[in-house]
């Protein structure tokens, strides 16, 4: 099955990408700019779509998307993304995803979509980071900065919504550009 889980860490933390790498499982890691891949060779083979581009739903990989600061100011909100389809699939890293979701599920919550607002930690996500998640984690730097009133947008939030994003900023006195 595939989920996604949202967590909110300063640039510099990699208690993420630590806790896959201290799993018993090992995985190969590929890494650009934007993702680190985790690739599990021993539960099975790097699947092809028709085109001959990677099948992400039906390889037995985990994409890592680590805070990055866009903007001068914004800091996007981490994700992690277990994208294989059917529990089934790979029984192996279903179980690692569980623990995983137990694990994050140790940090403070910082917003949830069925509670937005009520916990007072809404005003700092901007962009489309409230429509993509059910929930934020927060790491104990993320925490802190978002206290401070550091904002937060998603990952995905191309330049057009960061533009907004500013402008809209500009108006409380925050320079983002």
């Amino acid at each position: 099955m595939a989920t996604t889980y949202h967590f909110m860490s300063a640039p510099h933390e990699l208690d993420v990408l630590d806790w896959f790498r201290s799993q018993a499982e090992t995985a190969e890691e590929h890494q650009n700019a934007e993702r680190i891949l985790l690739f599990y060779r021993q539960y099975g083979p790097l699947a092809h779509n028709e085109d001959g581009s990677p099948d992400a739903t039906g390889s037995p990989l985990v994409s890592i998307y680590n805070p990055k600061i866009r903007k001068s100011s914004l800091w996007t909100i981490g994700e992690v993304h277990f994208l294989w389809r059917g529990a089934s699939r790979f029984p192996a890293l279903e179980r690692m995803r569980k623990r995983f979701q137990n694990w994050l599920r140790e940090r403070p919550v910082v917003w949830e979509r069925s509670q937005d607002g009520l916990e007072g930690y809404g005003y700092y996500l901007e962009g489309t980071v409230r429509n993509i998640s059910d929930s934020i984690y927060a790491f104990p730097d993320g925490l802190a900065a978002y206290r401070t009133g550091q904002y937060f947008v998603a990952e995905s939030d191309n330049e057009f919504v960061l533009d907004r994003v500013c402008r809209t900023l500009q108006l409380r006195g925050i320079d983002c550009s």
